[in-house]
């Protein structure tokens, strides 16, 4: 009982939380949140059709849904958050990387809404990073699957690719997967005259001749 209570209190405390601040935006707590209020928003369609929901680590979206929700279960509440702002919307803030669901509930405990939601890294938030610190190399890609980085695509030197990847690890610790390649390729310590050569052995019976070319 004791931790039921704690909790209850808790929650309590962060709803009380979450009025004031929409209070303070100088909304009503029925009043839905408007996408001009900075934060992403997505409309949902009432369908038992899985819809994908891709969220940002640390980062909120607002879900807009049809019809007012009756109730709201998330599969893992330690990859994201769901708040119930109003009837019609939902904050859904990503915690962790990874993926979970998110189910919806209508009237008459009908499903409403079924999302597959994915905690990735920012990566819009990187390349701008790039763009920034690496201008002269523009042809670095960045792709997140799951809780991975991916850097691909070329770079001009062993010291940039360095650079970037100290960058793409502040936001991926551990997790960035490097394909990026030096071009053009630094040469190495072979003498040109030994990069032509070709030796080819001629066997005739049992001795073996060497010929250079």
């Amino acid at each position: 009982m004791n931790t039921i209570a704690r909790a209850t209190s808790q929650y309590r405390s962060f709803a009380s939380a979450v009025a004031a601040l929409i209070l303070a935006a100088g909304l009503s707590p029925d009043q839905p949140l408007l996408a001009g209020d900075h934060v992403p928003m997505i409309s949902a369609k009432a369908s038992y059709q899985v819809q994908p929901l891709d969220l940002v680590l640390g980062k909120s979206t607002v879900v807009d849904v049809p019809a007012p929700i009756r109730r709201a279960s998330l599969a893992d509440p330690t990859i994201a958050d769901a708040i119930v702002l109003s009837p019609k919307q939902l904050y859904v803030t990503g915690k962790a990387y990874g993926s979970t669901n998110l189910t919806l509930w209508g009237k008459d405990n009908q499903i409403l809404a079924i999302f597959n939601l994915e905690v990735a890294v920012d990566v819009a938030r990187l390349k701008e990073q790039f763009s920034r610190f690496l201008p002269e190399e523009y042809n670095i890609h960045a792709a997140s699957s799951h809780d991975h980085l991916t850097l691909s695509g070329t770079i001009s030197s062993p010291a940039k690719l360095s650079q970037a990847l100290a960058l793409a690890e502040a936001f991926a610790p551990k997790r960035v997967i490097n394909l990026l390649k030096i071009y053009p390729e630094e040469p190495n310590d072979a003498k040109p005259g030994d990069l032509d050569q070709v030796t080819v052995e001629v066997i005739r019976g049992t001795s073996v001749n060497s010929v250079k070319f």
